[in-house]
């Protein structure tokens, strides 16, 4: 199910910068990609963000996920940007997707996004001494991941530790609820319009101030103005 979610993601790996802000878009699998399905690595991110001199990145992130150490390599690289780090995840944000996303300073969930972790997997064969050094190395990167998941969110270890086991999948709200995210797009949008609302109110208000100033002050009485003299005729309509 895993191998299906990565490779039925269409590829894509693009950048543009609109005045202050750099997007780069990743669709598709993390990791060097191979014969049959192409992949975004950390040195393609690394590349792509070289000499990018905008104050804030914002990363559209559609990803079933892929390999789990060009995602810590793509996290850690993000955390040490000097720009403001925001990931978008527009649809999925799975596996080695989630990891590279908990690089972000902000993280924000849209409309129908959902988020899946889960422990490390891979293939094996050979002796029995082999199979336990995969054991092990698979053992090694899952605490890896708890602690990376535990810093993001403030989640308790063994907590963490229960939710790979599982292999959670969160809706936007549960992410935000748990920590793996800022807020959904749905949250933001009510934040815009209650500051729309905020302002509007300040803005009533103060109409409201000024006419109550109006009605105070005292009216003034006119001047009484000289009247023409005007000559009476009969017959004439003007």
């Amino acid at each position: 199910m895993k191998k299906e979610i990565k490779n039925n993601i269409p590829f894509e790996f693009a950048n543009k910068t609109n005045a202050d802000e750099h997007v780069m878009t990743i669709s598709g699998a993390i990791g060097q990609g191979g014969w049959f399905y192409d992949a975004t690595s950390a040195e393609d991110v690394r590349n792509a963000l070289e000499g990018v001199t905008a104050s804030t990145i914002r990363i559209k992130l559609n990803s079933g996920g892929g390999d789990a150490f060009d995602g810590i390599e793509i996290m850690n690289y993000l955390k040490d940007l000097d720009a403001y780090v925001i990931v978008e995840v527009t649809a999925l944000a799975a596996s080695a997707a989630s990891i590279l996303a908990m690089g972000a300073d902000e993280i924000i969930m849209r409309n129908g996004a959902t988020m899946m972790i889960h422990e490390a997997s891979t293939f094996a064969y050979g002796t029995k001494s082999d199979i336990q050094k995969t054991m092990n190395a698979l053992e090694a990167i899952d605490q890896s991941l708890v602690d990376i998941y535990a810093n993001k969110t403030g989640l308790p270890h063994d907590e963490i530790n229960e939710m790979l086991k599982a292999e959670t999948w969160l809706t936007g709200p549960e992410a935000v609820e748990k920590g793996f995210a800022t807020s959904t797009t749905s949250s933001v949008d009510d934040n815009n319009k209650a500051e729309e609302i905020t302002n509007l109110k300040q803005q009533v208000q103060t109409m409201q101030n000024e006419l109550a100033q109006l009605k105070n002050k005292p009216k003034e009485e006119p001047t009484p103005q000289p009247q023409k003299m005007v000559a009476k005729r009969k017959g004439f309509f003007f």
